[in-house]
This record gives structure tokens, C-alpha cells and sequence, in this order.
């Protein structure tokens, strides 16, 4: 057994504060930030805080649509107006955990969240050219490596993402996705016994359930979750925040039907007997709620930042053809429910096509997703800039 009845500890308390993001419409201007906000990925990194912005940003480029930076009073600043005839080469030799902005040689640290912006996306062709599709691309913890679903195979980890297709993960099976390989277990209060630091999801008739377990050395043991991440309803597509609070309680946020005929995004923390409560996501300038059976959720360690993707729509609500966008949103981390600002668009990365399944790097400084912008489903990276 993997001591999974020792994680739900009732001992464990929540404790933790919120922090503030100024987003814009379902249509138009891309994500930015009222403040910096600390974090690291769910999948591996290290915990590292942001600070304030301090001052106006300076604008690039030819009046793109997309954000600027926050202002120390919570305005976003719009990109400013194109330059003329040309920029020279700069070279970024930024330290590690850090990227130049906008062809410059300042550097930023990556965990500071004020500022969203991204690179043209590059395709993996590594681990997307053979067989239908690939989907959920999930960082593990050495900024190489990297867990994917593969279709028709379940699993796949390669040790190195840019070289290697890797291999298939022994004790899965084809319908596994969703793969979640996390920066540390997940243990109760005093134990010791060890806890988790792996999760799935598989089709298991009638229904689609979470699996935990660990990942050691190339070799998976997994268990199915008790409560509160499975009720005998459909049950997918989990992210964790691994300390949202100073008490160091893991926050789960995952798919499922338990409580309504649709699927809604809902969160708990990894308590005995923990209650679990609806996300009540909202997209855009309209404050569209979201509806999608899956956003595939992604949350920073800190429980700050949420990533999903979600249905295109309209400045009504409605669906605004069927593919999908990828967009960011703020957190509470003591409730896990989202603040007053709408979650926004990414729009350095998204497409006319499907956008899905994003993620961060350990050091948050790419971003990987899922596409079928050429053709099929394939995985994406975008560096920040």
C-alpha cells in the first residue's frame, strides 16, 4: 500500500493569502498582472516569491493586441507603438530561471507573474511525428525530462524531451492520461510512511478515475484515490498545489460529475473527510462561466496560478466556433476559488485551432501544451520573453 490513508490526516489546517491579477477580454488583450505572484509547477521546481510591480511598461512592436505590464496601482499598460527601421541583435544570457524580455538583454525571473508573454510556439516533432496524437505534456523535475499521453499507447517519459521520443511507462495502460509527476510526496501530518508524488487518470467501465502512486527509478506503482478524489463518478484531469498555505497542505483541483449531469472543475484539500467545492470559473470581459467537461487544469505550487483551456466564446457567452484557447487565471489559495478578476486569454500561444492541456516548466519559464494546429494532435513550447 502506498499510506494513502496516512495523507488524509485530519490533523492538517489551511491557512494562506490571495493574490490579485488584472486580466483581460475572451476577445481581445492577452494576460497581465496586477501584482507578482509566486509560484512553481505542480510537476517539479522549486518555491520562489515574486514582488510588486513598480512602474509603467514600456511598449514594443507594432500595436499588437496583447497585455503589458502592471502598474504598482493595478493598471495594465498597453503595448506601446512600433519603432522604426530596425532593432539590433541582442544576445540574453540570462542565469537559469530567469528569460529577456523582448529581445533584450534584461533579465526576469520567471516566477514573477505580473507579465505573461511568449515566444511563437515550436512544435516537438520528436514526440508528435509518429503514431494519431499526443496530449498532456507534464514536466518531471530535471528541465529535460517529460510525461505525455500518447494515443493508442496510454503513457510515455523520455529523459529528454528535445531528443528523445522515450518510451512507454511500465504499469500503464492506453486509456491513462493526465500524468502529474510532482516536486515532492504528498505525505500526512507525522507520518512516516511514504505518500504519493504521481497521479493519472484511467477508464476503469463505467466510469474515468484518478490513480496515485509513485514514481521511482522509471517504475510507477499506482493505486486508485479514495475520497475525496474519487466518488463513483467520472473523476479526471488532476492538479495539484503542493503548498498553498504555510501549513503545507497539498490542494487537489480535478474534473468530475459527482454533484451535476455535467462535468465542473472542483477542489479539496487532501484532508480526511476535506469538503469539496465547485471552481466557478469565469472567462473574458463578460464573465462568461465556464462550461467545458474538461479544461485540463494546471496549478502552480503556490495555488496562485491556474492554467486551463476552455471553449472559445463570444462577447455573449456563446460558443465562438469549437476550438478551444488556453487561458490563465488568480487563485485564492486558502479556498482554492478563483478572485473577482475573469481569467484571460493567452494569446502569444493560442490558435484558430484547438489550444489544450498547458503547463509549466520546472523553472516556469516555457510553456508546453497540446495543439492540432497542423493536422493532429502535437505537443508545444513557448519560452517566455
Amino acid at each position: 500500500m502506498l499510506g494513502w490513508r496516512n495523507v488524509l490526516d485530519p490533523r492538517w489546517l489551511v491557512a494562506g493569502a490571495a493574490t490579485m491579477l488584472g486580466l483581460s477580454g475572451c476577445g481581445g488583450k492577452g494576460f497581465a498582472a496586477s501584482n507578482e505572484s509566486a509560484g512553481t509547477n505542480s510537476s517539479g521546481g522549486t518555491d520562489m516569491a515574486g514582488a510588486s510591480a513598480g512602474g509603467n511598461a514600456s511598449g514594443a512592436g507594432g500595436g499588437s493586441d496583447s497585455a503589458g505590464e502592471a502598474t504598482s496601482g493595478g493598471t495594465v499598460t498597453a503595448a506601446g507603438a512600433g519603432g522604426g527601421g530596425g532593432t539590433a541583435t541582442v544576445k540574453c544570457e540570462c542565469p537559469a530561471g530567469h528569460y529577456c524580455r523582448d529581445g533584450t538583454a534584461d533579465c526576469f525571473d520567471c516566477a514573477q507573474f505580473n507579465r505573461l508573454h511568449f515566444t511563437t510556439p515550436e512544435r516537438m516533432s520528436t514526440l508528435s511525428d509518429n503514431g494519431q496524437g499526443a496530449h498532456f505534456p507534464r514536466v518531471g523535475r530535471t528541465g529535460t525530462d517529460l510525461f505525455y499521453h500518447f494515443d493508442g499507447a496510454g503513457l510515455r517519459y523520455t529523459a529528454d524531451a528535445s531528443t528523445s521520443a522515450g518510451g512507454s511507462v511500465t504499469g500503464t495502460v492506453a486509456s491513462d492520461s493526465g500524468p502529474l509527476w510532482l516536486a515532492s510526496d504528498v505525505m500526512g501530518a507525522g507520518s512516516t510512511l511514504m505518500g504519493f508524488n504521481f497521479l493519472l487518470d484511467r477508464i476503469q467501465a463505467p466510469q474515468r478515475s484518478i490513480y496515485v502512486g509513485q514514481w521511482t527509478n522509471g517504475a510507477l506503482n499506482i493505486e486508485k484515490a479514495p475520497l475525496p478524489l474519487n466518488a463513483d463518478k467520472d473523476d479526471y484531469s488532476v492538479a495539484i498545489a503542493l503548498k498553498p498555505t504555510a501549513d503545507g497542505i497539498a490542494r487537489a483541483f480535478w474534473m468530475t460529475n459527482r454533484d451535476a449531469p455535467n462535468a465542473v472543475l472542483v477542489t479539496a484539500l487532501l484532508v480526511a473527510n476535506a469538503p469539496v467545492a465547485p471552481v466557478p470559473l469565469r472567462i473574458g470581459q463578460a464573465t462568461c462561466p465556464a462550461s467545458d467537461t474538461d479544461v485540463t487544469p494546471w496549478v502552480t505550487n503556490d495555488g496562485k496560478t491556474l492554467l486551463f483551456s476552455h471553449t472559445r466564446l463570444d462577447a455573449s457567452c456563446a460558443p465562438n466556433g469549437e476550438a478551444k484557447d488556453i487561458y490563465a487565471g488568480v487563485l485564492r489559495p486558502a479556498t482554492g476559488l478563483p478572485t473577482e478578476d475573469p481569467a484571460a486569454p493567452m494569446n502569444d500561444v493560442n490558435s484558430a485551432m484547438n489550444d489544450t492541456e498547458p503547463s509549466f516548466s520546472a523553472d516556469l519559464c516555457d510553456l508546453y501544451f497540446a495543439s492540432d494546429r497542423e493536422g493532429k494532435y502535437a505537443l508545444y513550447r513557448a519560452h517566455r520573453r
